[in-house]
């Protein structure tokens, strides 16, 4: 396995606070030699959720440097590019209209100082509920032990995306995805301001999903237009279900093939007047990338 980085480049790029992945040559002596990467979101100097788990910095009129994009170098002349969106229910750019951004944010119970049902609310959205991570430390919840990893935001109108600059289009063979303690909470303990009575998800027999859509460079969508569907929980019957989770665990991808963007939508059984009641939030990390093949 050779790696593939440049010492002068990686300098020059750190200083512009962009982030360079982790890529290598997989010299597979039964097939062709194929160039991957992995963003793991580490080491990098795009600005964090804070200055607490609320995540003030995501939102416009923040009084000091406000998130907005992230770009991390997948390769010379292209860019892994994220960040919040604008112009959904404001002219501004925020995550009041749904985005994607980074945390280190992990607490799962009220911390010191809040009321009861801290955790499980809006004010730690930006919280990963990772139970293989020490509560509250705010440091190697991430997958694999990390300590960064992105939240994404937003369903409908408000679907955060992520995508490649240039035109690149890549497969997305896989990446790593975990409730965030927002979404865990009201899932687990039941939503107050849902259609289910105050029900817990697996007492009203209910489900909620994340689903990737694919699109190529010209914006067409691959796959016929149908996304890949990863459930958080379903409980509708015995032989169905799906358990809850509070690791990370790995999604596959590679079924959309090539694209330029992946847009990040939700679903659930818990929907009203005015559309999903489940928290639509998900923690991604360990993005991996095939680059190309020589097949």
């Amino acid at each position: 396995m050779k790696k593939v980085f440049n010492l002068r480049m990686a300098a020059a790029m750190l200083a512009a606070g962009v982030m360079l992945t982790s890529c290598s040559d997989d010299d597979d002596p039964a097939g062709p030699s194929v160039r991957t990467c992995l963003i793991d979101f580490e080491n990098t100097s795009i600005e964090l959720a804070g200055p607490d788990s609320y995540g003030a910095n995501l939102y416009y009129g923040y009084d000091g440097t406000q998130f907005t994009k992230g770009a991390i170098e997948v390769e010379p002349g292209v860019d892994f590019e994220f960040g919040l969106n604008s112009g959904v229910y404001s002219t501004y750019t925020d995550l009041f209209n749904g985005g994607m951004f980074l945390s280190q944010w992990n607490y799962r119970t009220d911390k010191a100082g809040t009321t009861a049902g801290w955790w499980e609310n809006y004010t730690n959205q930006c919280s990963v509920y990772n139970t293989a991570s020490t509560d509250g430390a705010n440091k190697g919840a991430g997958a694999d032990g990390s300590n960064t990893f992105a939240v994404i935001n937003g369903y409908g109108q408000t679907a955060a995306s992520f995508g490649f600059s240039a035109g690149a289009e890549y497969e997305v063979s896989s990446m790593m995805i975990c409730p965030t303690s927002y979404n865990y909470g009201m899932l687990a303990n039941g939503n107050p301001m849902g259609n289910d009575g105050g029900k817990t998800i697996k007492e009203a027999k209910g489900w909620f999903k994340v689903l990737a859509y694919g699109y190529d460079a010209q914006g067409n969508a691959v796959n016929g237009g149908k996304p890949l569907e990863k459930y958080i929980c379903d409980y509708r019957t015995p032989a169905s279900t799906v358990e809850l989770f509070s690791t990370w665990q790995t999604w596959d991808l590679s079924a959309l093939g090539k694209v330029n963007k992946i847009k990040i939508d939700f679903d659930g059984s818990d929907t009203g007047q005015w559309g999903l009641n489940t928290p639509a939030y998900i923690c991604i990390d360990n993005i991996k990338l095939v680059l190309d093949d020589n097949k």
